[in-house]
């Protein structure tokens, strides 16, 4: 059945809502402000599910997507909305978040930071392979929808995609999924093919005359999970950008942020969270190769960075020496057992500030440590507001009170949202 519902706001994940009969239905594409066509697909308890049939009358903050397949790619979900109204609404779920998950009061909430270029940013992005398709998974699916270029990727991204596709679409291959990085520092890409069986490729005739790939690699990992094993490489595959001045390099299967521009102004506010003095010790947990413990050195008595990651840990301490840092050191190891191990010697350690960057799914384990080596400062970056309001209720629980909060708009056209959050101990 279709009904006319008035679009009302934007939920988490980028969808818009309104309300049938006083029902909430959650409608994909759609903008607030749209009054829209709306096609019920699933009936729940609590909601609605639908599909959007069409704008009766749309939005002033719906805009056209330049993409040719936004809607059926799942790679963006916020393209018909102006850049301007992204912001505001991701700006409105962070905060609606933090104060309804979190229970968070009295906190200063930045201005946000937006992107100076909302296309064109990402500078790593992982393209998937099936037979003749290259391109990203379609919306709730694992079918590949074929592309010639993305509009969010950094050019030289697209440029060594375009050349790879080109080179290696004819051919037997194996590929399933190919990583490519850019190198800002010399304005070249580097690539990662996943292959889940070793075929008999030339990949050095194939892939020599791709414009701006300086080098590749290739991993055999049979179950399509992982990184794997390494079979082949040729050529520079380590990634060279800049922050905060330093020349930092990381592997291409390495996790390092996609939006350059933006990780300078992440890592900016992070210094600014941290407050340091030069006499405290820093901690950052989940440090990869250095991209903030090496920032934060500089206005510290000492930074210790620690990592799962070997290789990336091996990156960090040769970041450190590249940039003549000698008060930083790494540790590889999983945050939570080196915690564990540390906290009677962090709780001796005054001033302390923790910084966290986990992954999506938040530092729960982390987090409820923290009563016993109670760092005077926490610093916690996260891709995922519900997950740092979840681990701000448990900080909470143990005595932090969260003083500032900003969202810094790492992903626009689509619904993630990169925050950072000050808190303090309370007296």
């Amino acid at each position: 059945m279709e009904h006319i519902v008035d679009i009302t706001s934007l939920a988490f994940g980028g969808r818009g809502i309104g309300r049938i009969d006083g029902k909430v239905v959650f409608v994909p594409f759609t903008a607030p402000g749209d009054r829209a066509r709306v096609k019920v697909i699933t009936e729940k308890k609590g909601f609605s599910e639908g599909a959007l049939v069409e704008v009766v009358s749309p939005s002033p903050q719906r805009a056209k997507p330049p993409c040719p397949v936004f809607g059926a790619c799942g790679g963006c979900a916020l393209q018909h909305i102006s850049y301007e109204g992204q912001a505001e609404w991701k700006e409105r779920i962070f905060e609606e978040t933090l104060k309804r998950i979190g229970k968070v009061e009295g906190v200063e909430f930045s201005s946000p930071v937006k992107a100076a270029n909302p296309w064109n940013y990402r500078g790593r992005a992982s393209f998937h392979v099936d037979k003749w398709a290259w391109g990203f998974f379609g919306e709730k699916s694992h079918s590949v929808i074929d592309i010639e270029e993305c509009p969010i990727a950094d050019p030289s991204v697209n440029r060594a995609f375009k050349g790879i596709k080109g080179a290696l679409s004819a051919k037997k291959h194996g590929i399933y999924t190919v990583e490519v990085g850019t190198s800002p520092i010399d304005n070249q890409a580097v690539a990662s093919f996943y292959v889940y069986e070793e075929k008999k490729v030339d990949w050095h005739g194939c892939l020599s005359g791709v414009e701006g790939l300086k080098g590749f690699e290739v991993r055999l990992a049979p179950e399509g999970k992982g990184k794997g094993k390494r079979i082949y490489s040729e050529g520079d595959t380590v990634l060279s950008y800049s922050v905060q001045g330093l020349k930092l390099n990381a592997g291409i299967g390495l996790f390092s942020q996609v939006n350059l521009a933006q990780n300078e102004r992440l890592v900016e506010k992070v210094i600014e969270y941290a407050g340091l003095s030069g006499t405290e010790t820093v901690v950052d947990l989940f440090s990869g190769v250095g991209n903030l413990t090496l920032p934060l050195s500089r206005g510290a008595r000492a930074t210790t960075g620690v990592e799962s990651s070997v290789e990336a840990t091996e990156f960090a301490q040769e970041n450190a020496k590249l940039n003549g840092i000698k008060s930083a050191s790494f540790v590889s190891s999983e945050a939570a057992p080196w915690l564990k191990q540390e906290i009677k010697n962090l709780e001796k350690t005054r001033p302390c500030v923790l910084v966290l960057d986990p992954p999506r799914g938040g530092g729960p384990e982390v987090v409820s440590m923290l009563s016993g080596a109670r760092p005077e400062r926490i610093v916690y970056v996260s891709c995922s507001p519900p997950t740092l309001a979840r681990d701000l209720s448990t900080l909470n629980a143990c005595g932090y009170r969260v003083k500032r909060a900003s969202f810094v708009d790492m992903f626009p056209q689509t619904y993630h949202i990169e925050c950072v959050a000050g808190l303090e101990l309370g007296k």
